[in-house]
């Protein structure tokens, strides 16, 4: 019998397409959960790129840059399932959804099948239409997906995304913060030194030709240097 990772390009293309089939198909084919792990991460790779400016205006070393990225990708594969947790909460309590939450792990991953082409949000000018056409098609999936191995209806099932991801957003700047702050702690430690993510640092930077922390002034370093 086939595996999930054998038929991976089919289940992949058949969630970028949104066919009912292939989301029956995650939870019948072995290894399932594992393909969904990838599609994961590979959407968290995606995205990665995208944003990889970040790492080049904070000049992160080569090696550095690569162990940066995947630690992106991993941080996106775990942030996504809290967000399925919090689906999977509000389904079973507003709704009265008996779904094991393996079941809608694999759903829900299953759905991010259209953010692999994230890379794309890098793109000058359409980058971010490109990045909201993703989050748009990725919604419609899991709402694709959700009504399928549910039962819940399309309309219930959207309002399970919606609802999961507002407590989702919740935890995050709540009980969150803590994790919120590992991440960031270790995104630094890897990328060895702390990384500038604020925009009109970053732009600074960029505009000053040097793409360095350093090159980057605060309003502070300017006093000092007219004391000086």
């Amino acid at each position: 019998m086939p595996t999930a990772l054998d038929r991976f390009r089919e289940l992949v293309q058949g969630a970028t397409t949104l066919d009912p089939d292939v989301f029956r198909w995650i939870e019948t084919l072995p290894d399932g959960t594992r393909l969904v792990v990838y599609v994961l991460l590979l959407a968290g790779l995606s995205q990665a790129i995208a944003q990889s400016i970040v790492l080049f205006v904070n000049q992160v070393k080569p090696l550095r840059f690569v162990l940066s990225l995947g630690i992106a990708a991993i941080l996106f594969a775990i942030s996504t399932a809290f967000w399925v947790l919090s689906v999977w909460g509000v389904s079973h309590v507003l709704f009265g959804a008996d779904t094991a939450f393996g079941t809608v792990f694999r759903v829900l991953g299953l759905a991010y099948a259209p953010l692999l082409w994230s890379f794309l949000i890098a793109m000058p000018y359409l980058g971010v239409p490109i990045g909201v056409v993703l989050s748009i098609w990725s919604l419609l999936a899991f709402v694709r997906g959700f009504d399928v191995v549910t039962g819940l209806g399309r309309w219930q099932a959207l309002w399970c995304a919606i609802l999961g991801w507002i407590v989702f957003q919740i935890m995050q700047r709540t009980i969150g913060r803590p994790a919120a702050a590992l991440s960031q702690w270790l995104s630094n430690a890897v990328a060895g030194k702390p990384l500038i993510t604020n925009i009109q640092e970053l732009e600074q930077g960029l505009q000053a030709g040097l793409g360095s922390p350093s090159a980057v002034k605060t309003p502070g370093d300017s006093r000092n240097d007219r004391g000086a």
